[in-house]
């Protein structure tokens, strides 16, 4: 078995949904300068880099991400589903039924389309043309595969930008809008999935867990 790494590393040149602040890092103390240790301040929007989306994320109702049950944060059961998708492209729910084995039972979902392969030399474009879920295919997840406990993307949000209503409506689907039963499917996002060959045994999408927050970077990865 092999641990291997689906976050992406962050770092202030990376991709950034379109008007969304990017990181920045403030040195704070500094051994070179004297200090006795090394610190930083880092001020991080809470949907940069590799992140998960929690049910508050688009549902005025939902619970928040602290109030996630940890172990809906690590799964057991993965799909690795390809569906190959262009800029501003949307996965429809006919092309996940296709790509998911007969008879396979997950509680991920990985979604890789291949436009992570823009994310490092076209990082504007890789962020604002990138294709995603249509509301059909968000709701179909929700409604018709009950053990499907999250979705992982190989774009920066589950939705197409150039396709305004897909955004709002996969992502309401997915936190559980207007449900009244309490379900909601984890979205991850913009996930490292390139180089992987078989879907992996186990993987584990830990968040930085703050009080109130919606959603949250993630340190996630994979047992192969």
């Amino acid at each position: 078995m092999e641990i291997r790494r689906l976050s992406h590393v962050m770092s202030a040149g990376g991709p950034v949904y379109p008007g969304d602040p990017t990181l920045l890092v403030e040195p704070q103390a500094q051994i070179a300068s004297g200090d006795l240790a090394n610190t930083f301040l880092l001020h991080l929007f809470n949907h940069y880099g590799t992140h998960v989306d929690g049910p508050r994320h688009f549902n005025p109702e939902g619970i928040t991400l602290a109030e996630v049950p940890v172990e809906r944060f690590q799964f057991v059961s993965v799909g690795l589903l390809d569906i190959p998708k262009g800029p501003d492209e949307v996965i429809t729910a006919e092309e996940i039924a296709a790509a998911l084995p007969e008879g396979q039972r997950c509680d991920l979902l990985m979604l890789r389309t291949g436009f992570e392969k823009h994310r490092a030399a076209e990082p504007e474009f890789y962020a604002g043309h990138m294709p995603g879920l249509s509301t059909a295919a968000a709701q179909a997840i929700v409604d018709e595969m009950p053990w499907v406990g999250a979705v992982a993307l190989d774009t920066i949000s589950a939705g197409a930008i150039a396709h305004p209503e897909h955004p709002v409506g996969s992502h309401r689907a997915l936190c559980g809008y207007g449900r009244g039963d309490g379900r909601f499917v984890l979205i991850y996002e913009d996930v490292s999935m390139a180089g992987l060959t078989v879907a992996p045994v186990r993987v584990w999408g830990l968040p930085i867990l703050v009080e109130g927050l919606d959603s949250a970077p993630v340190a996630m990865v994979a047992e192969v």
